[in-house]
């Protein structure tokens, strides 16, 4: 790992006291806790013992390697991309629209539209909000913000089939284990909140409700419920809620995993985001003076060695340049950057302007720029996360 570096973080906001939360032993640095909630064990992050300063991370702390990847400019495949989901064979984009989700090869290559708007078989009335990539049955399961199906396709984009929800759902989100599909939603009053189907029969197999009492603040009150799937058979349940909860396929119960509690006083949305079975990040949100939430700070929670941090990220895989960290380009067990090629233009000038720049930084960024083209479809980096951290990040 590179040599780390400091900068220093304004911290905007009190912490509130861990009332009523048990005692724990701290270990490492003292900012994380294990505490017993109901016979589980939960991680809580003491932001009292955080130090204020941010640690520069590179990438390759996070990812076994990083791509860089063209998508193709043919019409049909341009794209204004919300979100995209990379398995080993392919990338997904959902647009922004209401147009076809789009797939390409992991090389770029444009290779269909899968699904469209409207009534008939295999069209959807609302823009996509979830969708699932299987490799290993070449299928495509796509879920409408506002539902009561969802829709399962080739890879060649052909509609398949439809799997039936008890009712409308609203942002539904959906992981796939053993031939078993989770879902999950915001639910309205005396809603079930997690349901369980048989992919080959579209069976409903099983529906839970949202336990009370587990620090649920505003659940089934606007809480978005998408899950990272970065680990295998881990449903984590994410919300503006203080608390993320783990959704145990196997005994089917919702326990609490992990808090970062705060001043009640202080209006705090925070986006909690499993990389791998010992590393998560919080996305710190204040709400602005615009009436927009802005993020106050990103913080990583090393499980294995009890740290906390705030940190930030650049590609050491392409010359240092910014690396982005949210919600969206963390999912599926890989990080992601989809930009437009302007965009991406600008980022390398202004990083070759910097001065001290080492001559291979410099070399591979000139190399970069030079297959770039204004006008293009969109470009995407794409780095596969590691599955645990082996050595102390900071």
């Amino acid at each position: 790992m590179k040599k780390k570096r400091f900068y220093k973080f304004k911290f905007l906001f009190l912490i509130a006291p861990l009332l009523s939360m048990g005692c724990g032993a701290p270990k490492g640095d003292g900012s994380v806790i294990i505490v017993d909630v109901h016979g589980n064990k939960m991680v809580v992050v003491n932001l009292n013992e955080l130090k204020t300063d941010v640690a520069v991370l590179p990438l390759s702390s996070l990812v076994e390697y990083c791509v860089f990847t063209q998508l193709d400019s043919n019409e049909e495949a341009y794209v204004d991309p919300w979100s995209i989901t990379v398995t080993d064979k392919y990338i997904g984009i959902k647009p922004r629209r209401r147009e076809p989700y789009k797939l390409f090869d992991r090389y770029g290559k444009f290779l269909c539209n899968v699904g469209s708007f409207g009534g008939g078989p295999g069209e959807f009335q609302s823009s996509i909000w979830n969708d699932i990539i299987d490799d290993e049955n070449e299928l495509i399961y796509l879920v409408p913000g506002m539902t009561d199906r969802i829709f399962v396709y080739n890879t060649s984009g052909q509609f398949l089939k439809e799997i039936a929800l008890p009712h409308r759902m609203r942002m539904p989100s959906i992981s796939l284990y053993n031939n078993i599909l989770i879902v999950m939603h915001v639910p309205e009053e005396n809603q079930k909140k997690i349901f369980k189907f048989d992919v080959n029969t579209c069976e409903l197999l099983y529906q839970l409700s949202p336990p009370a009492g587990l620090f649920v603040e505003r659940w089934g009150s606007g809480d978005v419920t998408f899950s990272t799937r970065n680990v295998p058979g881990f449903f984590d349940l994410l919300s503006i809620s203080d608390t993320l909860y783990h959704f145990d396929f196997k005994n089917n119960k919702i326990v609490p995993f992990f808090t970062m509690p705060f001043n009640a006083s202080q209006d705090i949305w925070k986006q909690y985001m499993i990389l791998n079975k010992d590393l998560l990040l919080t996305d710190v949100k204040g709400l602005g003076e615009s009436g927009i939430y802005e993020s106050m700070g990103l913080v990583a929670t090393d499980l294995k060695h009890k740290t906390s941090s705030f940190v930030k990220f650049e590609n050491d895989f392409f010359g240092n340049l910014p690396a982005p960290i949210d919600f969206y380009n963390l999912r599926n067990g890989y990080w992601t950057q989809n930009m437009m090629p302007e965009e991406l233009m600008e980022d390398i000038e202004n990083r070759l302007a910097v001065r001290g720049l080492s001559e291979s930084d410099k070399e591979l960024l000139e190399k970069t720029l030079s297959m770039l083209k204004e006008g293009a479809n969109n470009v995407v980096f794409i780095g596969k996360l590691k599955d645990e951290v082996k050595a102390k990040l900071w």
